[in-house]
Formats: structure tokens, sequence, C-alpha cells
């Protein structure tokens, strides 16, 4: 029997839950007398790939070098697969799964020559926005945080609707040169906030010349609403200066967006 087998075997009753190494290696030495040495849970990883190997037995989601979650064969699995070979500084894309389905690329994406955020496909960014509002639900719900407590989150969300909404890719860093999104060619700055419609917009203004449109997300009972997308050059019409930003009130942007809609529709 195979490691592989030998895994199935042991593991039925343990799908979705986290298990370790050491964990999976002591039961099959135990059981099969199997040399832990050569118990390689990475090899049957659906998001890991480790050069040599097949990539052909799946068994496991890769979450940290001491925890895999055992999700069984042919699973309905969507995410991205992910390769880091010796010498390697961090983990290059190398393909994606798409409910079960799995797509390798030709040659990995390093950032020595494109970004890997630019070719991350619309159903990985959905898949991430889920979960990422998981993470959100559990910090506000069980932690007790409060949404403006919570900027990396909401702020990433917000993100990740507009590459979703523009069919768009997120850029190759956070907050990279005032912009967060590129789609067709525009450079979208994006803004996420969790203040009451009595709030305002911060935008820097030394950055503001590296950016095309404006995408401005609220995060308000419960819901994630766009209150304005559209040209930059707005901002300065509305806003009032405060040292190096420009400050533009929420209930301004949603009058501004219902106007700018507006105007679309009738054009």
């Amino acid at each position: 029997m195979t490691i592989y087998e030998q895994i199935k075997t042991v593991l039925p009753n343990k799908v979705n839950e986290l298990v370790t190494p050491q964990e999976v290696k002591k039961i099959l030495q135990e059981k099969y007398g199997t040399n832990p040495d050569s118990v390689i849970l990475s090899d049957y990883c659906y998001n890991r790939y480790n050069k040599g190997i097949s990539f052909n037995k799946h068994l496991f989601e890769y979450v940290n070098r001491s925890s895999y979650k055992y999700l069984g064969e042919d699973s309905l699995y969507t995410g991205l697969i992910f390769r880091k070979s010796k010498g390697e500084e961090k983990e290059v894309l190398v393909g994606e799964w798409v409910n079960g389905v799995k797509s390798l690329r030709e040659a990995p994406i390093t950032n020595q020559i494109n970004d890997q955020a630019e070719i991350i496909s619309k159903e990985q960014l959905v898949n991430l926005y889920n979960e990422y509002n998981q993470i959100l639900r559990y910090e506000m719900n069980i932690l007790n945080c409060k949404p403006t407590e919570l900027r990396h989150l909401t702020g990433r969300i917000g993100e990740f609707i507009c590459a979703i909404q523009t069919n768009g890719s997120l850029a190759r860093k956070t907050n990279q040169h005032g912009f967060d999104v590129v789609s067709d060619g525009r450079r979208i700055s994006v803004k996420t906030t969790a203040q009451s419609s009595s709030g305002n917009i911060p935008i820097n203004k030394n950055t503001f010349d590296n950016f095309d449109d404006f995408f401005v997300v609220q995060y308000e009972n419960d819901d994630f609403k766009v209150i304005y997308f559209g040209p930059k050059e707005e901002m300065k019409t509305i806003s009032r200066v405060s040292g190096s930003k420009y400050e533009v009130s929420i209930g301004q942007l949603k009058k501004l967006n219902r106007e700018y809609q507006l105007n679309k529709t009738i054009v």
C-alpha cells in the first residue's frame, strides 16, 4: 500500500479538520510501520506544489509547516496553487483550482517579471472575498471588535469588491503609488469606511496624480455598499484641504455619486 493510500485509510473521519505532520507520521508508523521520514504531507496538497512530484494526488490544504487541513480525495476545492523551491525567498503562484478543476501555468509567475496579484482570476477574488468576510464576522461577533478597529480587513474587502465589479486586478502592493486596483488600464484608488454618513474620507494630496478613478465603499448595517465610483477630478470640487490631505464628506460623496450615475444613464 502506498503512503497516499495509507493516509486515505487512516484519516476518513478527519475531513475538514487540521492535522499535523507529526500526528500523521505517528499513526502510519504504528499501523503500517511506515518510516516517518518518507511521509511528506506537502506532496499531497491541493494548494502546494513540490518540484519533482507528479502533482496528481491531493488530500490536504497546506496551512503552514505544522498544520494541514485534510480535505480528502476529489474535493471541490477552490484556491490558488503555490510553489516554494529551495533557495527562493517567497512562494510563487503556479496555478489554481476552481470547484475541483485544476489549472497549472506553463511557467510560474514571479515578482521579477509580473506581479502575482495581477493574474488572480475572478473566481479566486470571490473566494478571498468570502473568506475575508468570515474573518470579519468572527472578529466582530466573537471577539467584539468594532468595524472601525478592523480597517485592515474592511479595506482589503473593499479592494476585492472593486476588483470583482470592475473585472480588474489588485495592485502589486497595498496602496501602491496611490492606487489599489487596475481595470482597463485605469488606476483606481479604493477607500473603505465604517463611519456613518457624517464622517469624512481623506485623500492624500501627494498621490492624487497617481490614480484615475475613485472607488469608495461604506460598511454599514452588516453590508458593504459602493457609495462612489467615478473620476477623481470631482473630489477637488467638494473637498476641503486639511494639511496634506483632501477631506470629502461621505454625504457629499453619496450625492455626487447619484448625480454621476444619473448623468451616465442619460448619456
